[in-house]
């Protein structure tokens, strides 16, 4: 629909170009004469009194014949963007494909990180726990002793589980 709008608007352009004498437009000069509006597809000398038919040093061709060589080149120009917006468009494809793919990973390696950081928090809780507990009981005999003891022992559990606390706010949307 939109070529035939175009080919129409070039046709009804060049008619209404025709219809007066001699117009030069870019290399085209548009004429009348016994057979019609034709077009000068080169250097168009004007009638004269020495030329009363006007010279054209180049391819004289009618309207329909300019208008039917102007669509084919423009279908031709249209088809090769055509062309190019298609490659454009797979390899955009293959981008989007490669980000998905990036998103993918990077949400894996954030699961598997913080999977680490659990594991090392729950080692480290483990340890310090069991090392407590193998405090021999002469020594947790004195109870201010194990009252700083039990503290010590709290404030060290506290601060693995800030340092190895899993970052779930650090997770891509999907």
């Amino acid at each position: 629909m939109k070529t035939l709008s175009y080919v129409t608007a070039i046709g009804l352009a060049l008619f209404i170009a025709s219809a007066t004498p001699a117009q030069s437009q870019e290399e085209y000069s548009f004429f009348a004469n016994a057979w019609g509006p034709q077009v000068c597809l080169g250097s168009w000398t004007p009638p004269s009194d020495s030329n009363p038919f006007g010279v054209c040093e180049g391819q004289i061709m009618g309207i329909p014949q300019l208008t039917a060589i102007s669509s084919k080149q423009t279908v031709e120009r249209l088809d090769q963007l055509l062309a190019i917006f298609a490659s454009v468009d797979e390899k955009l494809d293959i981008n989007n494909q490669q980000v998905g793919m990036l998103i993918e990973a990077t949400h894996d390696t954030q699961a598997s990180i913080e999977q680490q950081v659990k594991q090392v928090s729950e080692f480290l809780r483990e340890t310090i726990t069991q090392r407590f507990d193998a405090i021999p009981s002469e020594i947790l005999a004195n109870k201010a002793f194990l009252r700083e003891l039990i503290n010590l022992r709290e404030d060290i559990l506290k601060e693995v589980e800030k340092r190895y606390q899993p970052r779930s706010n650090l997770r891509l949307n999907d």
